[in-house]
């Protein structure tokens, strides 16, 4: 035994000298000088002015870009209101702001930090210590993303065997068949041979005859050989099939091609199963071989393993009993092992020991006997398997075992048991037994026995799968040593698992399965680097804790690769032990130098040492803190000033050390545990001893917090007969349980969720405080009246919150100071009282400090009022004792950090303890009783201890509050109290007095005490603390130097093997910060690199971050079909939409500008009367008491109302709950009368009103149903349909001239999408449609039975299928503004809504910044204005200052549609982000587009990187790097043909991108026709003519267009060429239009006026010489994967009647509709056509999987079997569009518009390819082709009466030149036909080949409208005024060169 130490040398012992510090801080300077040399990635800084956030102070300060930077400072001092209300929030959330309205919704919604300015700040993820998981879906395994690589390596190398008999299954081929007889049966006569079914209708006979006709010459039946030419004499066959000898063949290579041959006819007619007979050695020898994954032996078959075989979260995968949950409520086995400790011949299985198992435990001895498994070794000590094997007992049915004297296994004992449960003792026997537990038919594993066929091994000298299982289920598992399935893989700790897969090599023939091993590798490393290699993949993540979680999703977002991202962790040290922290700053560092900035709040020591950039924020907590009092180089400070500042630096430097207790405790008593057996803990036995400190440390995953939870703390819970919240762990003793009185355990969970509690109320001072005050006053006043929570002084408005809540719809909700109350929480009669000098209010503002010095007992206080000072002392003392005096008396507890929560929860312990005798009272007169009790009293203050259970209570603290903590700690201890505390702090290792150190590793290693002793002792041992704890205090303890460090990935995003749609498993590198132009042939691959796969994974990254209820409406976006993506940053899409909205869209509703107006308005507006034009006012309950008596006169059956519910989302079962409380029996729901008891949740996310029926609707009950509704009630009048009309009544909100009440501004008043906001006559269009007046009669009053249906007609009136023969004119109600006459009266600054967004955007921009608000107001419109004004800047930076911010977006050209996208999604100013964007040119004309291309290098500038799908020439030229994907589409696309270098010239001079662009199109120029004629303006019937054109913007123009001829308009964006084609030509009718259209325009012979019918032209001419007009739009074709290009263009009908035709098919009947895909006769039945199926899981999105049944040919077998020159139907869908062209090309009208669909580029498409996976390039082709088809007659037929219009609308969108030449080519076709061909285009080579060019302009929006130029081509680029005439220049001299 080693001598005894005093305290005091044990603490000298354990302390080094401060000169001994010096030595060892400068050595360790020196060798981090030597190794280590930081070179910042870039010189770039994330830069914050002006931070003001909670407790900051106006902050500034720069944290460098790619560096770790560490925030520390005291708990309080506000460096999580700098790392994540600051700095976080304005990341994430400028990011978020690039998703959809819809997304954005659904996500956490982050304030907007009250600071000036942040600036180069790109998108954040935030690694926080928060375990918001709830679903048992959600897997350590799916977390880290493994499970996802596991699934993708198994089909691959795992190999799957026959459960039955163990044979290996794997499909034969034939040339492994030929390998395998070549093999064992050389020189040998085989018979290869293939069966088929016998057919049951037929002779044998005629069996006979019809093999013979099919040439196949002998069969084998019943073992022998039979001709087919002799049939035998049996009447019928014994077996249900027929052998068929397909060839005799002699086993050598000189017949192997015979062999090959036989075999894969054999293999063919089989249906891919065959077998071999040979003679060997004079034994007949029958081979089985099957393609399929099938044993021949024994007919066990399986399907094709694929990804989703292994996944719990696929329907293909997952258990179809427990559907992928693992957990079913039934029988847990394992609650009949109790004792572990005991063997089974001592009662293990607890069951077996009553009556009714007394034969079942006979059993199991004699079996276990048999089976050699020990009856007397201890149950925790038998293995794995013998516990599996007592459990499950033998292979097969638990009945036929136990007749056959078998073991059954416990689980064949309670399944006997439950065929017993119709008794009610057995019930209740089960129901001890009965849990949520693992299912049965996975055995927990979530996946189909499928996946248990599959084993991965690990390899040896022979390969994969050394040996082959035997013949049982239960041996296949076990003959592997190595061989793992993948449920046996997720249940492996990480350590080993690890350990597993290093021994698999990463050279793999695959290159996917390369790449997942890769990256399973990776993470596994990551994950055991911080420390998390106990954890198993199936570990549910809702179980890990906040450490845990954190250190997953850190090494999630390492494993995601993302780079130019800020990540923002929170005290990642949190459980982690001092030996994993090295390792996990290493991996802090491998984030950073991925090209990452890191910023860190923490504590630890060694991370702020390895820390590139150090901040300290302080110098103390709360107000006293938000400033920062040091920043740079944690390891060298720049001089003493920064350690007199800083209370951090000087224990880092070593200047200061925590304290070591002088002496330490020791105990006599103790509370011991025997036998504990739970999770990793296995019969432990430990001592605790009582009334000291002890400590419980040791690695992470040890067992600590099982130890003192599960079983020290749950245990004695339930010896004190308390309840717990899950069973306590079994221990088989527990001993000196009578010196501990109670135990608590002590965290740092919130105190409370509200703010109505505070310090003041908590400790209990605020009782005090109040009987001061009730008292003092002359009044006779209770206590109870200054209660802020319950009294009648609080302010009456916000109910004693100080504050009121403003909801602000998408923006996070407000919090203002109640203007009532000032925030004082009291009315103003309350606050005239005062104390001390200070009223109520006051006296909550004083910090603890102030109010213990406030309320200081003075000699002339009476006693009462000293009582009361003495409680308050006693009450506060305590946190001041803590550190804690900075907080204010009236401060909400919800506010607080964990750690100041924690601290505040020890102060009530504290004060008892503090108290270590009681008072002595005066006993008067001889009470020996009194004094005896009073001497009791002193010699024991305490009778029995209380345990503290404290797990990490370091967490949040800084060194000085650490300090004050084990102060507290101290005074407890010295109390009588028991302290157990998990920890890995060695301050408090250090300052405890007894250590248990449990371990010696993490997992299924640790469970073990290593050690107990005190810290002297334990720095002595050869373990990780130990060792920790050895080190000196205050020694150097950053990670060891790893050398220079860079980025990793390069500058550059990387892909390797991508396969997705077309690619052809291309590698390619794509340059960060750069214009990068991807380009190519349409159809070729470029979309699905850009989007399918770099946006798509970029996006996906990011969203893994998020919450997973967040991830599920941000969409599903799956992993892309490739190896490897790195260096991928953020992504941002702009994709092309062609859609351009309902008629309510506006610009105003597409940026969002219109979303924050209507709640600013509806926030700040002022409602005024539309009759009087007066404000409204206060309206007194007398009047509305008149107003309702009136209408209850009127109408007795109304019903009085109280509003609960007003447009707003939710169930709202939890407030008609509460109303059901106060006695409502009755709710108004969405119109509905419902009796609350019938209540039922209501849809979750849509707007409900509930309005709850008052008892009575007496006029005396009108007051009580204004209070109960906050100064609002309702009328409600049944009408005569049944329905409730509701008037709305307020105390607030009325007019004095009308007497009208009005109801509360709302968001939806202002939405014209909203019945709550439109206009009731126009439905918020702003226009109606005028009919005839004989149409007005036909139509009935109300001839809609819905709204919804009245909101369709509204919409197909305005829309696109509008009347012919009606017209829109302006709303004579609203006057155009849409909304409802009260929403129109709401003015701010005088001024409704409708006349903001009247104004352009340059005009709106200059108004609002005139707005001004003040005190309440100017809060509310904090974020609101600069929102709506920032938005507006950018739309005029886009050059759109010109457009109206109501204008309609249907009135919307193309380039402003894009630009409007583009300002919308480019206003985030991010940096770092990758914005891809597609054809961002498209609908611009050549000056805008320059312009665009401006505006996209400024985003580039500020650091961003963009990738563009284009074909434009001037973007091409403009790239830094130009990749080109080909050479062909569709198939024979998806190769990198060309990348960079033949484009990426240094120079940016106008000569060299002049060479670039020539370079580019000079291939691509399209051949020039001879210029067709114009005819001269006098000749006849040559033009069209129209005159006086006003259409929108146009100014009474003049129009001229030469008939026959190809006319192309132009223009800048928003001129009015779509004016003038769509709004004006398109509605002129012609001679083929109907008569109702002709009716409209009067006109004498040969003119037809439609002045009097539209109001924009005067007159027409020249259209009554075209049939038809056939217009060509860019709205999508098709929503459903029912239609198809085949569909669209009609040549399907066609098919579809060839089909029928052929002789087959009329034998059988079959017509035309037989060979639909929509008619259930000929379709599918199990996909019903679809080619795909729906399967649902819970709690997953819905899953498509390809239909099985007809492999994804959507028909049925029987209509299969038809087939049209070889093809059948499905297979004819499944051929490209040029395949199908010269498939067809015999039949003249398929041939014709197959042709044409091939000739404008798409002939890569299969006719049956689903419409909603068409581009919109793709979508417009097929559409104009469907038109062209419909005008084109035969051409011998073609006369002047049949020559038609085609206007066509930008028909190059996402066109590459060469397709641009095929347009080129059907267009001048078309022209040469006859036709009048009129194109809106801005492409300029579409310019050149022009006939005719139409060039409107000079500029957009009101300086447009006019014809600047119109001529041949080359005439309009003359012209000195047009902005084309030098871009149409241009394009002539390329065509010319």
């Amino acid at each position: 035994m080693p001598k005894k130490k005093t305290a005091k040398k044990a603490a000298k012992k354990i302390t080094v000298k401060k000169t001994t510090r010096k030595v060892a801080k400068k050595a360790a300077k020196k060798a981090t000088k030597k190794t280590v040399t930081r070179k910042p990635i870039t010189s770039d800084s994330i830069k914050i002015t002006g931070a003001n956030q909670h407790n900051l102070k106006n902050i500034s300060l720069n944290i460098p870009h790619g560096e770790l930077t560490v925030i520390t400072g005291p708990s309080g001092s506000g460096k999580s209101s700098l790392a994540f209300h600051t700095l976080y929030a304005e990341g994430q959330r400028r990011y978020v702001e690039t998703f959809s309205p819809y997304v954005r919704q659904f996500l956490d919604r982050m304030d907007k930090p009250v600071v000036d300015r942040i600036e180069n700040i790109p998108p954040a993820i935030a690694v926080e210590q928060k375990n918001n998981i709830r679903t048992s879906r959600s897997t350590v395994g799916t977390l880290t993303e493994l499970n996802d690589y596991l699934k993708v390596i198994f089909p691959r190398l795992a190999r799957a065997y026959d459960p039955n008999d163990g044979t290996e299954i794997k499909p034969d081929s034939p040339s492994s068949i030929i390998a395998d007889l070549l093999e064992k049966f050389p020189d040998e006569n085989a018979l290869i041979t293939f069966n088929i079914p016998a057919p049951t209708n037929s002779t044998i006979e005629e069996i006979f005859l019809m093999l013979d006709q099919q040439g196949y010459l002998r069969i084998l039946i019943d073992g022998e050989t039979h001709r087919t030419d002799e049939p035998p004499t049996i009447k019928k066959f014994k077996s249900k099939e027929i052998q068929i000898i397909q060839d005799r063949v002699k086993l050598n290579t000189q017949s192997k091609a015979r062999l090959h041959e036989a075999i894969e006819a054999a293999l063919s007619n089989g249906k891919g199963k065959i077998c071999a007979l040979l003679n060997h050695k004079s034994q007949i020898t029958n081979l089985k071989y099957s393609t399929l994954w099938i044993n021949p032996n024994t007919g066990f078959t399986l399907a094709k393993p694929t990804a989703a075989h292994f996944s719990f979260n696929s329907p293909i995968g997952a258990c179809e009993d427990c559907r992928g949950f693992g957990k079913v409520i039934g029988i847990d086995l394992h609650k009949a092992i109790q004792d572990p400790s005991l063997s089974l011949k001592r009662g293990a299985v607890k069951p077996f020991q009553t009556a009714r198992g007394e034969d079942c435990q006979s059993d199991l001895l004699k079996a276990a006997k048999a089976k050699g498994i020990s009856i007397t070794t201890p149950w925790h000590q038998l293995t794995k398997k013998e516990q599996n094997w007592v459990i499950q007992g033998e292979h097969g049915n638990a009945d036929e075992l136990w007749r056959s004297g078998e073991w059954y296994g416990v689980r064949g004992f309670f399944d006997w048991m439950e065929s017993k449960a119709y008794k009610m003792h057995v019930r209740v026997f089960l129901a001890n037994y009965r849990a949520y537990t693992d299912c049965s038919s996975c055995d927990g594993t979530r996946l189909k026995p499928y996946a248990q066929c599959f084993f991965l091994n690990v390899p040896d000298a022979s390969g994969f799968c050394p040996k082959t299982p035997s013949a049982s289920s239960q041996s296949i598992t076990n003959s592997f040593s190595e061989g793992k399935t993948l449920p046996e893989l997720w249940q492996l700790p990480l350590t080993e698992l690890k350990d597993f897969f290093d021994q698999i090599p990463n050279e793999q023939p695959n290159s996917s399965t390369k790449h997942a091993l890769t990256e399973i590798k990776a993470r596994l490393h990551y994950l055991n680097e911080v420390g998390l290699g106990y954890l198993t993949l199936d570990r549910p993540a809702r179980t890990l804790s906040g450490g845990e979680i954190e250190r997953v999703n850190l090494t999630t977002c390492l494993g995601a690769a993302l780079t130019n991202t800020l990540f923002v962790l929170d005290e990642p040290t949190v459980g982690l032990h001092s030996q994993d922290i090295h390792r996990l700053i290493k991996v802090m560092h491998d984030l950073r130098d991925k090209g990452n900035t890191v910023v860190v709040v923490e504590h630890e020591e060694a991370v702020m040492h390895s820390a590139d950039n150090l901040i300290d924020i302080g110098p103390k907590a709360g107000e006293a803190g938000g400033n920062i009092v040091f920043q740079g180089d944690p390891t060298n400070p720049s001089n003493k000033t920064d350690l007199t500042k800083s209370i951090t630096l000087p224990y880092l430097t070593g200047e200061k050390s925590i304290p070591i207790p002088a002496k330490r405790r020791k105990s006599k008593t103790y509370l011991s545990i025997t036998g504990a057996h739970q999770h990793n803990i296995e019969n432990l036995s430990v001592k605790l001893p009582i009334g000291i400190i002890t400590c419980l440390t040791g690695l992470s995953g040890s067992g600590k917090s099982t130890l003192a939870n599960d079983i020290i703390y749950n245990n004695i819970l339930d010896q004190l007969h308390q309840p717990t919240e899950t069973p306590p762990a079994f221990i088989k003793k527990l001993t000196g349980i009578e010196h501990i009185g109670a135990v608590e355990r002590i965290d740092q969970s919130p105190l409370t969720r509200t703010p109505r509690s505070t310090p003041a109320v908590y400790s209990g001072a605020f009782d005090a405080i109040r009987e001061l005050f009730a008292t003092h006053q002359s009044a006779q006043l209770k206590p109870g009246y200054f209660s802020f929570n319950s009294g009648t002084g609080r302010c009456e408005r916000c109910m004693g919150n100080g504050f009121e809540k403003v909801e602000m719809q998408f923006l996070s909700d407000l919090y203002i100071t109640c203007p009532e109350c000032d925030g004082s929480r009291y009315g103003a009669s309350a606050l005239k009282y005062t104390y001390l000098e200070k009223n109520i209010a006051e006296t909550l503002q004083l910090t603890v400090t102030e109010a213990l010095a406030q309320f200081e007992p003075q000699d002339f206080d009476i006693q009462k009022v000293k009582n009361q000072k003495n409680k308050i002392q006693r009450a506060l003392q305590p946190l001041l004792d803590v550190g804690l005096g900075y907080l204010r008396l009236g401060q909400p507890l919800n506010t607080l950090s964990g750690g100041e929560s924690q601290r505040i929860k020890l102060c009530q312990l504290l004060a008892k303890a503090k108290t270590k005798a009681p008072k002595l009272n005066l006993i008067k007169g001889n009470d020996k009783a009194a004094i005896k009790s009073q001497i009791s009293n002193i010699k024991s203050p305490i009778q029995k201890s209380t345990l503290l259970i404290l797990d990490e209570p370091t967490t949040g603290l800084h060194f000085t509050d650490i300090e004050k903590l084990l102060e507290v700690f101290q005074t407890l201890a010295d109390s009588g109290h028991t302290l157990l505390i998990i920890e890995h702090n060695l301050d408090v290792i250090r300052a405890a007095d007894h250590i248990i150190d449990i371990g010696p590793g993490a997992g299924t290693d640790g469970g073990k005490i290593t050690f107990t002793g005190t810290p002297e002792q334990l720095a002595k041992q050869d373990s990780p603390t130990g060792t920790a704890l050895a080190i000196p205090v205050g020694s150097d303890r950053r990670a060891d130097p790893t050398g220079n460090w860079q980025l990793v990935t390069g500058n550059s995003i990387s892909l390797y093997g991508a396969r997705e749609n077309n690619l052809k498993n291309i590698d390619l590198t794509i340059p960060r910060d750069q214009l990068v132009c991807i380009t190519g042939l349409s159809g070729s691959g470029k979309s699905t690199i850009a989007f399918d796969i770099i946006f798509a994974e970029g996006q996906r990254r990011f969203l893994d971050s998020m919450s997973p209820y967040a991830r599920q409406f941000a969409g599903q976006l799956e992993k892309p079909d490739i190896d490897k993506i790195e260096g991928l940053p953020p992504t941002v899409a702009i994709e092309q939409r062609v859609s351009r909205g309902g008629g309510k869209s506006t610009v105003g509703t597409v940026t969002e500008i219109y979303h924050f107006l209507r709640l600013l308005y509806a926030k700040l507006g002022t409602q005024h009367c539309p009759v009087s034009g007066l404000p409204v006012v206060s309206q007194t309950l007398e009047a509305i008491h008149k107003q309702i008596s009136d209408e209850l006169k009127s109408n007795k059956s109304s019903l009085l109302l109280v509003p609960l519910v007003i447009a707003k989302k939710g169930y709202h079962t939890d407030i008609v709950a509460a109303a059901q409380k106060h006695g409502i029996a009755e709710v108004i729901a969405d119109g509905k009368l419902i009796k609350t008891t019938e209540f039922t949740p209501l849809a979750r996310y849509k707007e409900h009103d509930i309005y709850a029926v008052h008892p009575s609707a007496g006029i005396s009950h009108t007051e009580a149903a204004l209070k109960l509704g906050s100064g609002r009630c309702a009328i409600a009048v049944v009408t005569k349909n049944k329905k409730f009309t509701i008037t709305n009544y307020s105390t607030s909100r009325f007019s004095p001239v009308t007497g009208k009440s009005f109801d509360e501004p709302d968001p939806h008043h202002f939405s014209f999408n909203s019945p709550r906001g439109w206009c009731k006559e126009c439905r918020g269009y702003g226009t109606i449609v005028d009919v005839p007046p004989a149409r007005k009669k036909r139509r009935k009053a109300n001839e809609f039975n819905s709204e919804a249906e009245a909101e369709i007609h509204a919409e197909l009136s305005h829309g696109k299928g509008k009347d012919k023969d009606a017209t829109r004119i302006t709303c004579p109600e609203c006057e155009g503004a849409r909304l409802r006459e009260e929403s129109r009266h709401i003015l701010i600054e005088g001024k409704p809504i409708s006349e903001i967004t009247a104004h352009p955007v340059s005009d709106a921009i200059h108004l609002l910044e005139k707005w001004k608000f003040t005190g309440r107001d100017k809060l509310i419109a904090r974020d609101i204005l600069p929102e709506i004004i920032q938005r507006l800047t950018f739309l005029k930076k886009v050059g759109l200052d010109y457009l109206s911010i109501d204008r309609s977006a249907d009135t919307l050209s193309g380039g402003e549609s894009q630009r409007i996208r583009l300002a919308a999604q480019l206003g985030s100013n991010l940096t770092g982000v990758l914005y891809i964007l597609d054809e961002p040119t498209i609908g611009l004309h050549p000056r805008d587009n320059v312009q665009l291309l401006d505006t996209l290098d400024t985003l580039k500038s500020k650091g961003n990187s963009l990738l563009i799908v284009e074909h434009d020439d001037e973007t091409m030229a403009r790239a830094d790097t130009l990749i080109n994907i080909g050479p062909g589409a569709g198939k024979e696309g998806g190769e990198v043909t060309q990348c960079a270098g033949d484009f990426q010239s240094p120079s940016s001079t106008q000569a060299n991108k002049k060479l670039r662009r020539l370079k580019i199109s000079s291939t691509l120029t399209p051949p020039t026709p001879p210029r067709r004629k114009i005819p001269k303006i006098s000749e006849k019937d040559a033009w069209l003519k129209i005159t006086n054109c006003t259409q929108n913007n146009l100014k009474e123009i003049d129009v001229r267009i030469p008939l026959g001829r190809l006319t192309v308009i132009t223009g800048v964006s928003g001129c009015g060429k779509s004016s003038l084609m769509r709004g004006t030509i398109a509605n002129i009718p012609t001679k083929g239009a109907s008569k109702a259209a002709v009716a409209k325009f009067k006109s004498p012979a040969g003119d037809r006026k439609g002045a009097q019918a539209h109001g924009n032209f005067k007159s027409s001419s020249g259209f009554n010489l075209l049939k038809h007009t056939y217009e060509v739009d860019q709205t999508p074709i098709g929503k459903t994967s029912r239609s198809c290009p085949a569909t669209y263009v009609k040549v399907f009908d066609d098919i579809r009647k060839l089909m029928a035709q052929v002789p087959e098919a009329r034998m059988r009947g079959y017509t035309a509709s037989r060979f639909s895909f929509n008619n259930a006769e000929g379709q599918c039945p199990d996909c019903k056509g679809n080619g795909r199926i729906k399967l649902e899981m819970d709690f997953l999105p819905t899953t498509y999987v390809p239909c099985e049944a007809c492999d994804e040919m959507r028909y049925n077998p029987a209509t299969l079997e038809i087939r049209y020159n070889g093809l059948n139907i499905g297979e004819i869908l499944r051929l490209s569009i040029g395949e199908a062209a010269e498939f067809f090309k015999n039949h003249t009208k398929l041939g014709r518009t197959l042709t044409l669909l091939n000739d404008t580029g798409l002939g890569y498409l299969q006719l049956g390819q689903p419409s909603p996976t068409l581009s919109g390039g793709e979508a417009q082709r097929i559409k104009l082709v469907a038109e062209l088809t419909k005008g084109r007659a035969n051409i011998r037929n073609m006369g002047p009466t049949n020559k038609n219009l085609y206007l066509i609308e930008e028909p190059t969108i996402g066109l590459h030149a060469q397709d641009v030449n095929k347009l080129i080519e059907v267009l001048h076709r078309l022209t040469d036909e006859g036709h009048t061909v009129i194109i809106v285009e801005h492409h300029t080579t579409i310019m050149a080949q022009a006939d005719y060019l139409i060039d409107i302009g000079p500029e957009a929006g009101e300086k447009g409208g006019t014809i600047v130029a119109q001529g041949k081509p080359e005439q309009v680029a003359k012209s000195k005024t047009s902005r084309t005439a030098p871009f149409i220049n241009q394009a002539l001299d390329e065509l010319k060169a």
